[in-house]
């Protein structure tokens, strides 16, 4: 999008003295145009994966919870990788704490809204089998980590859901991250439906591991995409 800035032209004139008697004045002739300009709404989003120190999975169980771990992909920092949860045992749940913050700015007072959705299904890399998306990985609203997540595997959370839209390039492509282009035609529900022209959004990412998930290295690509309302 572009920004258009006002600009104002003057025209000055200089007086000249004069020795003799000054003549009458000439008829005054004048035209005139209407400027007039338009402010488009003005994105800017970041997308901050692992935001918080003690980013990582933990398995639901009850009492205390287990340090968050992780799999080598995530990190090495706050701020950087993918969300990795490392090695799972099917049938069980994890909790990925600190997973993602999202930061909308926007010179829209009526607010944006944000979609998140998965590119694909969940894609097992070593059989190329795949498990659904809508039931296997939610999001759950977080912290910005002050105060602590209290989230565990047993929170409830929302589905992501497998993306209607046309995706860029074509999935499974572990390698290129994806786009989605949704043609003005976007998911019924948002995300987030925000009525401000700016916000902070924390979440987490809990896993259901299917009882008969084959073993493998599963991948999925979540897109966000932000819209002015």
């Amino acid at each position: 999008m572009k920004r258009f800035v006002k600009g104002l032209m003057g025209v000055a004139f200089a007086g000249i003295a004069a020795y003799a008697a000054l003549a009458p004045a000439a008829a005054q002739n004048t035209g005139t145009t209407k400027v007039k300009w338009n402010s488009l709404p003005v994105l800017s989003f970041t997308l901050t994966p692992n935001y918080y120190t003690g980013f990582g999975q933990v398995k639901a169980v009850f009492g205390t919870q287990p340090t968050p771990t992780h799999g080598p992909n995530a990190g090495p920092g706050v701020g950087q990788g993918d969300i990795d949860f490392g090695n799972l045992l099917a049938g069980t749940t994890y909790l990925y704490k600190y997973a993602v913050h999202l930061n909308v700015t926007s010179n829209d007072s009526n607010g944006f809204e944000v979609y998140g959705e998965g590119a694909a299904a969940f894609y097992n890399q070593t059989d190329a089998s795949s498990q659904p998306l809508n039931s296997t990985l939610f999001y759950v609203t977080s912290t910005s980590g002050t105060p602590a997540d209290p989230n565990t595997g047993f929170s409830a959370g929302l589905p992501f859901q497998q993306t209607g839209g046309i995706v860029t390039p074509a999935q499974p492509n572990y390698a290129v991250a994806p786009s989605i282009n949704y043609g003005g035609v976007y998911p019924s529900v948002p995300i987030v439906n925000n009525a401000s022209p700016s916000g902070d959004f924390y979440y987490d990412y809990l896993l259901k591991v299917p009882p008969l998930a084959t073993q493998g290295q599963y991948f999925v690509w979540i897109v966000y995409t932000v819209v002015a309302k």
